[in-house]
């Protein structure tokens, strides 16, 4: 059995050499043959209206970068304060779940939940970007991995990007797309609108629910590639 580099995540067969063509190849992004509900653009207006948007990173790349988790840790129980991940804690000091907003996002939690294996979930986070912020150049993990997460465009205003920071290649977003996304390449974002930017991250421990998206995505993009 092989692992992915920075994560106990197990592989077999065609992810893992999907995984490395993309690595090896420097592949940025491939994109999911999901797509999104268009009602999760309700729910998650409805739990930024109520306030449950939180600052994330602020100190680092960008104070007009907010986040509210969905499924997540806590060292109780799970809560949507916390958007990054527990530095200072081991897993066994977590506790993962849904947290206290699941009650307003029912159309995204039977996504995921038909989508993902439950019990493999990290976290689950709406992002947003407010007008007229930037996200700096920056990289998440030391190691290529471009199957370790998923950003999914609930809203793509105009003149808004996700790119690499040193070809400015920019991910394709639209609203309802999803995208694997190589969270190691230094990125950096801009939301040059005039209205927030609302994409949701998935994060997740184990490829199996969901491998078949994932090799799907591949081979419609590259379908004369044998691995």
């Amino acid at each position: 059995m092989n692992y992915l580099d920075d994560m106990k995540v197990p592989v077999t067969g065609n992810v893992e050499k999907i995984r490395k063509y993309c690595e090896d190849n420097d592949i940025f992004y491939l994109k999911s043959t999901m797509i999104l509900p268009k009602e999760i653009e309700y729910e998650v207006q409805e739990i930024y209206d109520r306030g449950y948007f939180v600052q994330h990173r602020s100190n680092t790349v960008g104070d007009d970068w907010l986040g509210c988790t969905l499924h997540g840790w806590g060292t109780t129980q799970p809560d949507f304060k916390n958007t990054r991940h527990h530095t200072n804690l081991s897993r066994d000091q977590v506790k993962y779940g849904w947290t206290q907003i699941q009650q307003f996002a029912p159309v995204t939690t039977k996504f995921i939940a038909e989508n993902f294996e439950i019990s493999s979930l990290r976290r689950v986070r709406f992002m947003l970007l407010k007008p007229g912020g930037s996200i700096g150049a920056h990289s998440d993990t030391p190691s290529r991995n471009i199957f370790g997460s998923l950003n999914c465009a609930i809203t793509q205003p105009d003149n808004c990007y996700l790119r690499r920071a040193d070809s400015c290649q920019e991910i394709p977003f639209s609203p309802g797309s999803i995208f694997y996304f190589d969270h190691s390449v230094t990125h950096e974002a801009k939301n040059d609108s005039n209205e927030n930017r609302f994409h949701l991250l998935i994060y997740r421990d184990q490829c199996n629910k969901g491998t078949d998206d994932f090799e799907k995505s591949f081979n419609r993009l590259y379908p004369d590639i044998t691995l």
